[in-house]
């Protein structure tokens, strides 16, 4: 050997040697796990760090709790390390064994997760099924359709594996067994939107255009969002909630709803102290909420202005708004901030502006304006007929829109929206009737035009 190699040679072995003589000085297998958790909002950086000061480096179930809470937040090389290292003081069981597969599956290393998944999903365990559908979904990570299906099928129960297996069946021409099946989930849960949407998809692929026109139009007037998270997302939901700023806003949430609005302002102010350098919008209604009925409603503008700056605005926001200008006796600001709410469309479910509606004609009300107030009415009648009918209330809706359009009845909006309740009730004159009157108001309406063309 050369005296250059040789030399090289022993440089090296001095460097290893001294790595190994800092790494047993600072603790070798037992040291103290530091994670990357400084990118985290502050919160859930100073707990994650008092857990990891406290973490017992013998113990299986402290490394794969740890584990697992590195796996929420997406660390998952350190999530990983957790559970080898919890492999190599003792075994795991099935639970355990469980949530290795998830953190291996959401590192990308699919073919280990279904490896370390398949006793899991064979066993008699109550995660069997959870742990089918994961594998499942990793083969069709994998473009292994076929296994995908022989697990998505072991499943019980599941509304994920029923969507998954439904849209592999509607691809590979097979679409008469998607709607078995997404009958099967239709009948456990009747207001699916999605579930409705795909059988539509599923008679649209079979040529049966009347069937997926019925489908459609019940997805339509259903607005239950089946979660498609599997188990292992619960769970991070429930990690979450258990940390940081989510514990302040929770304590925040039940204070107000105590009547303690001292510590609901407290807490919510530690909150957003707790969740720097991030935002979040429900935050910022928490801490409105709170300053409003603590009779501080400058303060609460203050964070429905950073929620407008962050997020645009919504209905709900401009509905606060109106609240905190009100309770400062400002109603002309109050009216301009419920009129804009009116306008900017909500989502299904949310009422603000229904809410916006009612608020006004109060306001009209209380100002002598009955002709408006009046007209208000009517608005917030129509807003509740649409929320009634997208919670599958049909006759709730069609009371509700019935009465609307007799002070309405120059808005082409609110004759549509009861056409569609009557037509949903298989009223087929007295729909073919509103849905004339609505092109009378707004020729160019779309699907006005093809509701009449559906009950004529």
């Amino acid at each position: 050997m050369r005296r250059r190699q040789f030399f090289l040679l022993m440089v090296i072995v001095v460097e290893i040697v001294l790595i190994g003589i800092r790494y047993q000085q600072n603790g070798g297998m037992k040291a103290r796990v530091v994670s990357r958790v400084n990118k985290l909002e502050s919160g859930f950086r100073d707990d994650v760090r008092r857990i990891e000061a406290n973490h017992d480096v013998n113990s299986v179930s402290a490394w794969v709790e740890l584990g697992e809470i590195y796996t929420t937040f997406a660390l998952m090389p350190e999530a990983e390390y957790c559970y080898r290292r919890a492999l190599k003081i003792g075994q795991l069981d099935l639970t355990q064994q469980f949530k290795f597969g998830i953190c291996l599956s959401r590192r990308g290393k699919l073919e280990k997760a279904i490896k370390v998944l398949m006793p899991v999903g064979a066993a008699g365990h109550e995660l069997a099924s959870h742990a089918n559908l994961q594998i499942g979904l990793d083969y069709l990570r994998l473009d292994d359709r076929r296994n995908a299906e022989i697990f998505f099928r072991k499943t019980v129960n599941d509304e994920i594996a029923d969507f998954a297996l439904s849209r592999l069946l509607i691809r590979d021409d097979r679409a008469q067994e998607a709607v078995k099946i997404l009958d099967a989930l239709i009948a456990r849960s009747p207001n699916s939107m999605r579930a409705h949407q795909m059988q539509g998809w599923a008679y649209e692929k079979l040529g049966n255009q009347e069937a997926a026109r019925a489908c459609f139009d019940r997805s339509m007037h259903t607005s239950e969002m089946i979660t498609i998270h599997p188990i292992s997302r619960e769970w991070d939901v429930e990690t979450v909630n258990n940390m940081g700023a989510a514990v302040a806003l929770t304590a925040s949430t039940e204070a107000l709803e105590a009547g303690d609005t001292k510590t609901a302002t407290e807490q919510a102010v530690e909150s957003f102290r707790l969740m720097n350098p991030l935002w979040r919008p429900a935050y910022a209604i928490q801490a409105c909420l709170s300053y409003l009925e603590a009779g501080q409603p400058d303060v609460a503008l203050r964070y429905l202005k950073r929620w407008l700056i962050h997020d645009g605005e919504s209905a709900y926001l401009w509905e606060l708004v109106g609240d905190c200008f009100l309770v400062k006796g400002d109603e002309a600001k109050a009216e301009a901030a419920w009129l804009r709410g009116q306008t900017v469309r909500a989502s299904k479910t949310v009422q603000a502006n229904a809410e916006c509606c009612r608020k006004l004609a109060d306001l009209y009300v209380g100002q002598g304006d009955e002709m408006r107030a009046e007209r208000y009415r009517g608005y917030h009648l129509y807003e509740s007929g649409r929320l009634q009918w997208r919670d599958n209330k049909i006759r709730e809706a069609n009371e509700q829109l019935s009465e609307a359009v007799k002070i309405l009845d120059d808005d082409a909006l609110v004759w549509f929206a009861l056409a569609e309740a009557q037509r949903a009730l298989n009223d087929r004159t007295r729909a073919k009737e509103s849905y004339s009157r609505c092109l009378e108001l707004d020729p160019h309406h779309g699907r006005a035009l093809v509701g009449l063309g559906l009950v004529q």
